[in-house]
């Protein structure tokens, strides 16, 4: 049952250890409360600053429908794509890359006039004036310089203006030369600016710039429709950008896919005015024969000799004609890179060829896109180059291929004609001299004929082109800024103003060697705390000795401290011997205050002053220090005159240090020191001496032999914690009789967390003079320990 009982306290007091150490880890902010309202304030301010000087970035959209021949838009191909094959569809991934090219953008920017930029000042933000600027500038040649310096220009009336801080005065319209290039300057919309920055933009660098600020996406990986984004500060550049963009673009598709037909044109049209001169010449043999020779008509044999020779011709013309296409094929093949004509594939039957030239076509227009945007080492030219290498070696050996075949119908279709050519023999002579000139007529007329429809169905695929995109949502600007997200930014500058204090408060922790609470005595291990001394607040100028029979905070201190000097020891300890680890601890001041206290009870109490290097005692308590313990140590004998009243009670009184002498330690060590506390002894109840700092000097340890018990004191945030380790050691050593730390100057009201005594929790406020402030601000000022 006593074991239970046991456990139960002990996890009471862990559960009281917790809550303690967590108070304690939210009071230590407390000490540095003012920092966040500083930094609050400071990171709202650079907020501020933040959205005032940054341009607000505005969101463009637009969507196009793409043709893709793998998603299966329009599969099945429009009668006007059988008509002319010249139509065809397009990878989506493809037109992606098109449309995010540098030829794009950077003929954008020429059409736009965006190397050229106007901005004016209106307070900290600096306004674009895009479309709305109050001057045109158009130069004709822009220097380095002006790449990297803009153009002030000064309106001074609706005629005239002035350049950066020149005097001179010039009129729109007028050519002038300087530092930025050749430039005429022509007046724009009406604007209030009168002051505007021109700053200009190299091409390449503009391209590349607006480039990555546009974002091409598929929204759905099953459709074909692209959804392009354009950030810019400015909504209508954005909107046009967009706008002229799509414009390129389509005229971009609509002359590559001219350009087939109109090498087609071409070649009909060179081979029929060939053919036109030809044909009028037999034309004029034909009526001459007749003519000269009286001839009318032939006979029917001769006219079916004629009907199979000019169906056998007629053949052979075409033949002809695929083998000169195919001869232009191969010199295409021969001569490509060094910017030779596409062939015409239309009027190639071959579907393989077709196929292969196509895809050469495609190949070497990647190729070409890709060798102005990457290095000639990257892995993804050379893989195009390879595929090109490939389909053309595959090329040639199709038109190889079919010209052997070729080459064998035309042998074929020559060896008819020379039967046909025997068989003309029978025929009378006139007759067969006109079927002769009859035959080149007729092949004339059919290759004639060949070539006109084919003209016309060429022209009618040229006049029918169409984009295979089609325009889904025209541009349109979003009404609010996309960047700077206004609202992260001031969530940002709030947390900031916490997180910059916690982490700065958590460095100052961090560096800070001193001691901080009680704690960090008492964890060293060894050690007992006698008592605590609290902050004395007084004035400039007054003496530090408490009014030990007010109700203050600190004189209550005082009355527990001399309360619990009946724990020192065996309880007898009447000889007590004040040392710290360095000066500025307060030991002359715990001792003086802690000797009135004791005479306020009712006690004889004598506080001698053996700081012989250092004394301070006289000063606090305002008495001569002509002589003194010193005086005692070299021979003097009348401990009487040596005594003197302190004024602060009747029952206290002090012996100050007297004179420095040169040898402080010889004097404390020469035998006199214990006869003279021997006497006091007859004559008082306590006896308190204040020594010299133990950390820097040895005289502590000579008096220390003759003391009941020693009384170390170690002061709030300015005691080191190694002299902490230090005093553990003495105690541990022995080195001082009956150890104790007073912990002094402690600030309770800076996030000490401390709940021993009380001052936490029910505080002082019950034995306090002052009257009572129960308002809000004293409660803050009491949360923050201002009060």
């Amino acid at each position: 049952m006593s074991r239970r009982h046991e456990d139960l306290e002990d996890e009471y007091f862990q559960e009281e250890r917790s809550k303690s150490d967590l108070q304690g880890y939210l009071r230590r902010y407390l000490r540095y409360w003012y920092l966040f309202p500083i930094f609050t304030g400071l990171s709202l301010i650079t907020a501020f600053v933040y959205l005032q000087i940054t341009k607000p970035i505005f969101l463009s959209q637009a969507s196009i429908l793409i043709k893709d021949e793998k998603k299966g838009l329009d599969a099945g191909g429009s009668i006007l794509e059988e008509m002319t094959q010249f139509g065809g569809n397009k990878l989506v991934e493809n037109e992606m890359e098109i449309l995010k090219s540098q030829s794009l953008m950077a003929q954008v920017a020429k059409d736009l006039n965006l190397d050229v930029a106007f901005y004016s000042k209106n307070g900290l933000k600096t306004v674009d004036l895009y479309s709305r600027s109050p001057v045109i500038v158009k130069p004709e040649i822009i220097s380095l310089y002006a790449l990297e310096n803009p153009m002030s220009i000064h309106l001074v009336d609706s005629l005239h203006y002035k350049i950066n801080d020149e005097e001179q005065l010039y009129t729109f319209g007028q050519k002038f030369r300087n530092p930025w290039g050749l430039f005429s300057v022509e007046a724009g919309t009406a604007s209030e600016y009168t002051d505007i920055d021109v700053r200009f933009f190299s091409l390449p660098t503009l391209t590349s710039d607006m480039l990555s600020r546009l974002t091409i996406t598929l929204p759905n990986i099953k459709s074909t429709v692209l959804q392009l984004a354009f950030e810019d500060p400015s909504k209508q550049r954005g909107k046009d950008v967009l706008n002229k963009l799509l414009d390129v673009y389509v005229q971009s598709s609509l002359s590559d896919k001219n350009s087939e037909a109109s090498n087609t044109l071409k070649f009909i049209e060179t081979r029929l005015g060939l053919i036109t001169g030809e044909l009028g010449d037999v034309e004029h043999d034909v009526e001459a024969y007749k003519t000269s020779k009286g001839l009318t008509d032939i006979s029917s044999e001769s006219q079916i000799f004629l009907e199979n020779i000019k169906e056998n011709d007629s053949k052979l013309s075409e033949i002809n004609t695929q083998i000169s296409i195919l001869e232009s094929v191969d010199n295409y093949i021969k001569n490509s890179g060094t910017g030779a004509s596409a062939p015409a594939t239309y009027m190639i039957n071959d579907p393989v060829l077709v196929s292969l030239l196509t895809n050469y076509n495609e190949l070497s227009l990647q190729r070409e896109k890709y060798a102005r945007t990457t290095q000639a080492s990257n892995p993804l030219l050379e893989t195009i180059n390879t595929q090109l290498s490939q389909t053309k070696q595959a090329i040639r050996e199709n038109v190889q291929n079919l010209r052997r075949g070729m080459d064998v119908t035309k042998q074929n279709l020559e060896g008819i004609n020379t039967r046909f050519s025997a068989g003309l023999r029978s025929i009378p002579q006139k007759e067969r001299e006109y079927v002769g000139i009859k035959r080149q007529q007729t092949i004339k007329e059919g290759l004639y004929l060949y070539l006109l429809q084919k003209r016309e169905e060429t022209a009618l695929a040229y006049a029918s082109t169409v984009t295979d995109s089609r325009l889904i949502d025209a541009p349109n600007a979003s009404i609010l800024s996309i960047k700077p997200k206004r609202l992260v930014i001031w969530s940002g500058a709030l947390m900031a103003g916490f997180l910059i204090p916690v982490l700065l408060i958590n460095l100052l922790f961090l560096l800070n060697n001193t001691i901080q609470s009680k704690d960090d005595i008492l964890k060293v291990g060894g050690l007992s705390i006698l008592g605590e001394i609290g902050v004395l607040k007084v004035d400039p100028g007054q003496d530090a000795i408490v009014a030990i029979t007010s109700r203050s905070a600190v004189a209550e201190q005082f009355r527990a401290l001399r309360t619990n000097l009946q724990y020192l020891g065996d309880g007898s300890c009447r000889t007590l011997m004040f040392t710290s680890s360095i000066g500025g601890e307060g030991k002359s001041f715990v001792s003086v205050n802690l000797a009135a206290s004791l005479a306020y009870s009712d006690k004889r109490v004598v506080l001698i002053g053996l700081d012989l290097r250092k004394p301070t005692l006289h000063e606090r308590l305002n008495v001569s220090n002509n002589k003194g313990a010193t005086n005692y140590l070299i021979g003097h004998r009348d401990i009487s005159s040596l005594i003197q009243s302190t004024g602060v009670h009747p029952k206290f009184d002090v012996i100050t240090s007297g004179p420095i002498p040169p040898n402080p330690s010889e004097l404390l060590s020469n035998g006199r020191l214990p006869l003279l506390i021997k006497e006091l002894r007859e004559q008082y109840d306590y006896i308190l001496i204040d020594s010299p700092p133990f950390g820097l000097v040895t005289d502590a340890s000579i008096i220390s032999e003759f003391v009941d018990a020693t009384l170390y004191l170690a002061r709030f945030n300015y005691t080191l914690l190694d002299h902490v380790s230090r005093i553990s050691e003495l105690n541990r050593t022995k080195r001082f009789a009956n150890l104790s730390v007073i912990f002094n100057g402690v600030n309770y009201g800076a996030g000490y967390g401390y709940g021993g005594y009380g001052y936490g929790g029910y505080g002082y406020g019950y034995y306090s003079d002052e009257k009572q402030d129960t308002g809000v601000g004293s409660r803050l000022k009491k949360l923050v320990g201002m009060s």
